[in-house]
């Protein structure tokens, strides 16, 4: 086929169109098209500089506007409000803070670009929920490597596990959404400092997964100040706290909890909740932490046996 096109009435319709890209006759063409005002003010609401320093998946050598409609796969600004208003996701407020939905659904987007990366069996509930036990004991590794395996495991179960630096104004731990009826996503943040915060998030996405998948099938979890904090909007609350159960319950199984000496504090020496912790294969920060929680140990005792956590990312303070 020979086709001609007229160059000035490419950039007429670059203009119209708003990213400058569009098919004409079943080809897709590009030009690099002066943005509309419309175009610039849209992409002033979101972290631009944020996300490149994190290195998300922007275009380079565009501006900020077109790169960040070929980052969404949107044609223009509209498309993305529609695009966006249309996902069912339902967002996890616990505290009350100013979270911009721009730089949410940038986060997400970005989680989203690199789950497509991940190479995925079918979902598979039964083998997730017999992999529950394996994913615990990486609790005891190194975080970086235990989450290379995490990984690995969830995606033979059809679940791609992704870790996503957070964007300025979002505040967000983590997120469960299906990405399709046969793939799903954990995507995490590097916030936390410590790793029983980091494990208890993990397995309060996946229960999300397995308790939730036809009541919620796309959840962004604010950040906690402490595991198990309240909801403010009260038509989650149910659905948090069977995660929330589902988390701590599968971290440390009450059966074993129970063999604690939960009424006498002054017994829990670090050498006790140490060997309780290897027992029962998990990290004794896991135990401290949930003994911390429930207000059996104050907040400060036991601290020294939580995993730090340092990570190559730039977080948000």
């Amino acid at each position: 086929m020979n086709l001609k096109i007229n160059p000035e009435w490419l950039l007429q319709m670059a203009e119209q169109e708003g990213n400058g890209v569009f098919s004409v006759g079943g080809l897709v063409t590009r030009v690099k098209a002066k943005p509309t005002l419309k175009m610039v003010e849209w992409s002033k609401s979101f972290p631009i500089s944020a996300m490149r320093k994190l290195r998300f998946s922007l275009s380079e050598g565009v501006s900020d506007a077109v790169a960040l409609l070929d980052f969404f796969n949107v044609p223009s600004p509209q498309a993305w409000e529609e695009k966006w208003n249309a996902a069912p996701v339902a967002f996890r407020q616990t505290q009350v803070i100013d979270a911009r939905e721009e730089a949410v659904s940038a986060w997400v987007r970005e989680a989203e670009l690199v789950a497509e990366q991940i190479q995925l069996m079918e979902f598979d509930e039964d083998k997730l929920r017999a992999s529950l036990n394996e994913l615990r004991r990486l609790t005891r590794e190194d975080a970086n490597d235990a989450l290379s395996q995490a990984q690995v495991i969830c995606s033979h179960c059809g679940v791609a596990l992704v870790l996503v630096p957070e964007l300025p104004r979002t505040r967000i731990s983590g997120c469960a959404r299906w990405l399709s009826n046969k793939h799903a996503m954990v995507g995490l943040t590097p916030r936390y400092k410590s790793g029983e915060q980091l494990w208890f998030t993990f397995f309060h996405e996946v229960a999300h997964i397995l308790l939730h998948r036809d009541r919620q099938s796309f959840v962004v979890d604010n950040a906690v100040g402490e595991m198990g904090d309240d909801v403010v909007d009260t038509g989650m609350a149910e659905y948090e706290a069977e995660a929330n159960r589902f988390a701590a319950d599968t971290l440390i199984p009450p059966e074993e909890l129970a063999k604690l000496p939960l009424d006498n504090s002054d017994e829990l020496t670090n050498e006790l909740i140490q060997d309780f912790a290897e027992s029962i294969g998990i990290h004794p920060g896991i135990v401290i932490g949930r003994l911390q929680h429930d207000k059996i140990l104050e907040q400060w005792k036991g601290n020294k046996l939580k995993q730090k956590l340092e990570w190559g990312f730039v977080t948000e303070e």
